[in-house]
Formats: C-alpha cells, sequence, structure tokens
C-alpha cells in the first residue's frame, strides 16, 4: 500500500502564499463542538528571599509588595514552596487556590557546544558533574542538553536522579564540542596574499591587511553561531515552560557577543576588563554602533516584527519569553580568565599574528560576559563567574532548588496586550535581598504559536507531535532558475484514523523553510493552509493508503550552488500541535560542476494524466505534479511501495559534456553492499541543451525484490570523463 496523492475534492482550502501566521484559534479538541471556557488570567511570580545568605523561611504576605509598571498590585496569593512541604500564607483578601500542577524538583542544564571553547567546557565539566551529582543525591532530577554545531539541540539525559546516568551525559557534553578557529590568523595569510615571513618582518603591514579579514571572519562566524544558541535557547524554553513551578535552567557557557553592531573600544579602563564584571552595561563605555543593519535571528520573520531586529533585541526578547514563562537562567562561565588566551601562545607554537587575533577575542570578551550576567539576573537567577563560581553554585543552588516564595495577581488587563510589563517584588523586612524575575511579555495566543514556530525552525527534532515526512526538491526549469516543489506524506492511521474522529474538520497550516547550511541565511519560505472535511468518502479513502501526499509548486527562482537544510513545520490550529519534517539537498554550482552530478533523484509513481500536457517537463499548477505528454509523476516521499507494485524514478542530471546517450543504471543496496540490479525503462527524457541538464522518467521493477529496507543506487557511466555519476535514495518494499 503505498502513498495516493490527496484528490482536490476533499480539501476545503488548497492555496499556497508566502505569508505567515496572522490569526489565533482556541485550543480544544479537532472535530468538536466550539466550547467556550472562561479562562482565568494570573501573572505568577516565585521570589527568592534572604538575608545574610540564607533563606528566609518565615516571611508574611503582608512583608510583600508587588508592582506592575510601577503601580502597586493586590496580592492574589502567597505560598512558600519547600520541596517536602509547601505551605500557603494567609493573606488579608481571600485565597484563591494556586495553579494545578505540583512542582518538582528539577534542574535543567545546557551546554553551549557551540559558543565555548573546548578546554573550557572539559575543565568546567570536571566541577560541574561534582556539583550536579550532589544535587542529585539530594533528590533534585536533572536533564542535561547540549547545543552543538552538528546536531543542533540534542537531550542527552531525559530528567533522573541516577548518577550513572548524569555522569555519562556529562562526558558525551564535554567531549564533543569544537574547537574554535574561527580567529586562527594562519589559516587567514593566503587570503591576502602574506607570508609568514612577511607577518615576521612587517607588523604593521599584518595589522592593516590581516585585522579587517579577522574582524570580518570574526563577526560573519559569530552572527551564525549567535543565531544558533539563542534559537536553541528559545527551543529550550519552549521544552520546559509548561513544567509547574519555577523552572531552573543552568547555561554553561563562555557567553556571545552583541554581533549586530557592537564592539567594546579599547577605552575600557583596566577596573572594567573581566575577572569583574562591575563594567558590564556601564554607560561610561565607549561603544561603536554598526550603520547597517544584519538580520542575526528570525531569517524568515516568523515573528513579524517591522524592523530587523538587533542582537541586543533579541536577547531581551529571550528573557521575556522566560519570565512570561516563570524560567529563571542561571549562567555558569567555565572560564577561569580570558587572559590565559595570551599567555598560551607558546603552547600552540603561533606567531605573532596569533597574538593579534587573541587581543581582537580579548577585547570582545566583556560583552560576551555581561551578555550572560543580563540574561540570569533579569530573569530572577544569578550569575556565576569568577574564580569562585564553583562554590557560589553548590551555596545558590542548593537554596534556590529547595525553596522559594510563590505570589500571584490578577493584571490590570483583561486581554493580553503583548507588551511588555516591568515587576517589582520588594520585602518590607529590614536586610532582606531579594531576586524576581524583572517583568513579562502579555502574550497573545498569536504570539506564543509565532515563538513556538520559531523554536520549531531553529530547533526541529524537539516538535514531533504529529507524524509527517517531507521532501523539498529543486526542480530545474533552466539556466539558473529552479521552482521549489514541495511534498509532504501524512500517515492516515497515525495522524487521523487513530484519533477517533468521526465527523468535522482539521485545520492546518504547512510551513516550509529552506535556509543556506552555512550561513543560515533564508533562501525560500512560503505557508500553505490546509483543511480536510472528515466525511465517509474522506475516511474511506484514507483507510485505502499508508500515506496521504500532498503536492505543490512555487514560483520560479533562482537558487546558488551550496548545501541547503528544509524545515517542513504543520501546524495544527486547534490543538497547537506541531510535526516537523527536515531533508538536506545539496545543489550544484553548474559553472564550477566540471565534471557533472545527479542532483534530483526522486523515487514515486506514474498515472496517467487525461487533460494531457506539453512535451516536456512541468510542474502542475492544479496539484503540484510533474506533467509530460499523457503522463504524471508524484513523489513518494515516504519511498514504502507494496508488494505488488512497481515504482518510478524522476532523474534530473547535469552533463557538461552532452553525451550521445543517458543510459542510468539501478541496484539496491543494503549498507553498502550491492544486493540486486534494477531493471529500468526510460519513458520519458528532455534535454535543456544550455544549461546541459538531462530530465527523464524511468519506470522501475520492483516485482523481484524481495520486502526489506534498501537504498536505491542510480549509476550514469560518464563515457567523455570516465566517471561514474552516483545518487543514493532510501527504498522500502512491504511484505503486503
Amino acid at each position: 500500500m503505498r502513498g495516493r496523492p490527496i484528490p482536490l475534492f476533499f480539501l476545503l482550502s488548497f492555496v499556497f502564499c508566502f505569508t505567515f501566521i496572522a490569526g489565533g484559534v482556541s485550543r480544544q479538541k479537532p472535530g468538536q463542538p466550539e466550547q467556550h471556557e472562561v479562562k482565568v488570567r494570573l501573572v505568577l511570580v516565585d521570589a527568592i528571599v534572604t538575608k545574610d545568605g540564607k533563606f528566609v523561611t518565615d516571611l508574611t504576605a503582608e512583608e510583600v509588595e508587588i508592582y506592575e509598571d510601577g503601580k502597586k498590585v493586590p496580592i492574589n496569593s502567597f505560598e512558600l514552596v519547600s520541596f517536602g512541604e509547601r505551605r500557603a500564607v494567609p493573606t488579608e483578601e481571600k485565597i484563591v487556590p494556586s495553579p494545578p500542577g505540583v512542582p518538582r524538583k528539577q534542574l535543567v542544564v545546557v551546554f553551549d557546544g557551540i559558543s565555548s571553547w573546548t578546554r573550557s567546557l572539559k575543565e568546567g565539566a570536571r566541577r560541574i558533574v561534582d556539583e550536579l551529582v550532589s544535587l542529585a543525591r539530594m533528590g533534585n532530577e536533572v536533564m542535561v542538553i547540549q547545543l552543538s554545531e552538528r546536531r543542533g539541540l540534542h537531550i542527552l539525559q531525559s530528567f533522573t536522579t541516577d548518577e550513572a546516568l548524569i555522569r555519562k551525559a556529562m562526558v558525551r557534553a564535554s567531549g564533543t564540542i569544537w574547537m574554535d578557529q574561527s580567529l586562527d590568523a594562519a589559516q587567514l595569510l593566503g587570503e591576502v596574499g602574506l607570508e609568514a615571513t612577511d607577518m615576521m618582518e612587517a607588523g604593521l603591514r599584518y595589522a592593516e591587511k590581516v585585522q579587517p579579514v579577522l574582524e570580518e571572519e570574526y563577526l560573519y562566524i559569530w552572527r551564525v553561531r549567535f543565531e544558533r544558541v539563542l534559537g536553541g535557547l528559545f527551543a529550550v524554553a519552549n521544552l520546559i515552560k509548561d513544567i509547574p513551578g519555577r523552572k531552573t535552567l543552568l547555561f554553561v557557557s563562555d557567553g556571545f557577543p552583541d554581533i549586530s553592531g557592537k564592539t567594546i573600544d579599547s577605552k575600557v579602563t583596566e577596573a572594567e576588563r573581566p575577572g569583574t564584571v562591575s563594567g558590564a552595561r556601564s554607560p561610561q563605555l565607549d561603544i561603536r554602533r554598526e550603520t547597517a543593519p544584519v538580520r542575526v535571528f528570525d531569517p524568515f520573520n516568523i515573528l513579524q516584527k517591522k524592523k530587523i531586529p538587533s542582537a541586543e533585541e533579541v536577547i531581551r526578547e529571550l528573557i521575556r519569553f522566560a519570565n512570561a514563562h516563570n524560567i529563571s537562567i542561571y549562567a555558569l562561565d567555565p572560564e577561569a580568565f580570558i587572559k590565559y588566551l595570551l599567555d598560551t601562545t607558546a603552547e600552540y607554537g603561533r606567531m605573532e599574528e596569533v597574538k593579534q587575533s587573541l587581543e581582537f577575542r580579548q577585547r570582545d570578551r566583556l560583552s560576551r560576559v555581561q551578555n550572560l550576567r543580563w540574561l540570569a539576573e533579569d530573569t530572577g537567577g544569578a550569575s556565576l563567574l569568577g574564580a569562585n563560581k564553583y562554590d557560589q553554585f553548590a551555596s545558590i543552588m542548593s537554596t534556590d532548588l529547595n525553596f522559594y516564595y510563590q505570589l500571584s495577581y490578577y493584571p490590570p488587563r483583561k486581554e493580553p496586550d503583548n507588551a511588555y510589563h516591568k515587576i517589582d517584588v520588594k520585602v518590607l523586612r529590614p536586610g532582606c535581598d531579594v531576586r524576581a524575575r524583572k517583568g513579562y511579555t502579555d502574550y497573545s495566543l498569536t504570539e506564543e504559536r509565532r515563538l513556538r514556530l520559531v523554536s520549531a525552525f531553529y530547533s526541529p527534532e524537539l516538535f514531533k507531535a504529529l507524524p509527517l515526512a517531507g521532501e523539498f526538491i529543486f526542480f530545474h526549469r533552466g539556466a539558473d532558475k529552479f521552482e521549489p516543489w514541495m511534498n509532504i506524506a501524512l500517515p492516515t492511521r497515525d495522524f487521523i484514523l487513530q484519533r477517533g474522529l468521526e465527523s468535522g474538520s482539521l485545520s492546518f497550516n504547512l510551513h516550509v523553510w529552506v535556509k543556506s547550511r552555512e550561513s543560515g541565511e533564508s533562501a525560500f519560505g512560503g505557508q500553505i493552509p490546509l483543511s480536510f472535511k472528515l466525511d465517509s468518502s474522506f475516511r474511506e479513502m484514507l483507510e485505502s493508503t499508508d500515506h496521504l501526499c500532498l503536492h505543490y509548486k512555487g514560483g520560479e527562482m533562482a537558487f546558488a550552488g551550496k548545501d541547503y537544510e528544509a524545515i517542513f513545520a504543520l501546524h495544527d490550529n486547534q490543538t497547537e500541535e506541531i510535526g516537523t519534517s527536515t531533508s538536506i539537498l545539496t545543489l550544484p554550482d553548474f559553472k564550477k560542476d566540471r565534471e557533472g552530478s545527479i542532483f534530483n533523484c526522486i523515487l514515486g509513481v506514474v498515472v496517467e494524466n487525461p487533460a494531457g500536457g506539453k512535451r516536456g517537463f512541468s510542474l502542475s499548477k492544479e496539484d503540484g505534479g510533474l506533467e509530460y505528454e499523457n503522463l504524471k509523476f508524484y513523489p513518494s516521499v515516504a519511498n514504502r511501495f507494496g508488494l505488488q507494485e512497481d515504482a518510478s524514478v524522476f532523474l534530473q542530471i547535469h552533463l557538461p559534456a552532452e553525451e550521445s546517450q543517458v543510459s542510468p543504471q539501478f541496484s539496491l543496496l543494503r549498507g553498502e553492499k550491492t544486493v540486486q540490479s534494477i531493471q529500468g525503462e526510460i519513458i520519458a527524457e528532455a534535454w535543456d541543451k544550455k544549461a546541459k541538464v538531462w530530465s527523464g522518467l524511468v519506470n522501475l521493477n520492483l516485482q523481484p525484490v524481495m520486502p526489506g529496507e534498501y537504498k536505491l543506487k542510480a549509476s550514469l557511466p560518464v563515457a567523455s570523463s570516465n566517471r561514474l555519476l552516483t545518487r543514493e535514495v532510501p527504498l522500502t518494499k512491504l511484505h503486503y
């Protein structure tokens, strides 16, 4: 049983557009009658109150005041949360029961493997793991997450108190971090035409020619890393935001600079240099700002911001999102002191130019430290910096994970306004110190949805509530012109039938984002609204197939030859669930591709095209199928074929030296071993002589193939270069 293209009459909405979501829907089960509920809006505020470094356990509600935007608000509830005990403290007014959900002693640890040095994390991990194990022995559940260049956001260990599992996760987190070489000047000499001997003899010449290259390279690399780290933190916040009570997040990182245009000038005084952060965010610092805005986050503008946000604004948005969901961030900088960088040049055998690059890094160190401190202190957490940070960690965590006050009040507004509101918690008892979030954004459902979609874009692996397979194809149209060809497969049993819905309708939005794998810059993006009417004929159709396949085409565009990542995100407008699918695509640069390449190898099925078509391949505007005269081809996406089914494959091959005859060959692989040859018959082909691209549709005979998991290998011998072009795609032969 294969996937089936869906007939148009089953769709209530079948429109392709390039806009993003701009509307909210109340949450309810799909297919059910609309229900009207009265929701009570409460603002929760968690406060850590200490005196002489010890938590104060006997506060009364009369000793605490809360101010929103400078105006005092009545406290609705006041509760001491002490693990092992939850004690409600009476107020003058009637106490309303606390929000549902029992808080647990939990700590989320996030290792920043994108913007941190390997040595820093490895050395820090030895101390951190001891502290985490101590917390686990006291009953605190620990989750370990890693942000990495290669895997993105990866949960190494879910919540546990098991010492062995925590240690194992910490080894994985600290043992796979990249070694930062972004400012390795020795690798940049060739770019400016300087030899090592020149550098030794002409320091000024180095400063004039290499330093601008270093700074440009530095800002580009850190723009990419900044975006990935902040996107990962947004995703972590979305992951834990629904946990009851105060959410504690330990962020282990060297920090990240404000790469949107701020650099710290050399006029910073020695007293304000790292070692202490007394100068952090000080107005006395001489700050320079670039005039040209750079999109450092949300390249597809999912958040629908009217202007390009700076890095500082992105950090502020993360703080406000964390505050809106009672997430307190504790920032731990594993570095001892940045000056050690300048003392270890002999260890690496560097020349004078490396010292220059390290000095450039040191000038940026202050902004990285101050951003960590800002992130922590504005979310009611703490910044753990300096030589005594691990002692601070043990002291602060032993208190904050065991005690806090939870207060609530009614916001002055009946409806969310998407605006930021300042919160100030004052303790009237003399000598007390209080840590609490500094404010919150009163998000609407629409804005929350956008933030979830941003998280799905940066960390799609976390959003798997809806089963989905997607395939994005660059369909070659001529020269450097391509049409985006988008295809999805929805497993009918898991997606619809097992939900037990008998009638009504389903409403979704399919988001498609394609970005450069190297820079993260947007290449293509769009939204497709989907609606299905759940009637008997639609259910009958679903029960006859494994997958429901949908196909779409976009407008002709120019794409550069490079590696891309395609992200599909399907959003259920009724349940707010999100499912994602990703794929990696490589598009050759035809001008530089001297040997040729198979850049499209798409498995699918061929059916008759009653309407007929042109002699040549084109994508249908009506149903997204590939047309050639009386034939129509649909990608299968899931690449699953029944026992009695055959398959077809659509190929597009760049051949710089035009071949007299193109005869691709096919075989099945298991692992790297060829297990069977497959007979193929070309049923349609076309040459684009100007672009030197051959397109062909081939029928494959799968009848002799035994059920199992395979890779289909397409091969083409090129006579002019005596080379063999190959491309592999997964293929499953079902046993029914």
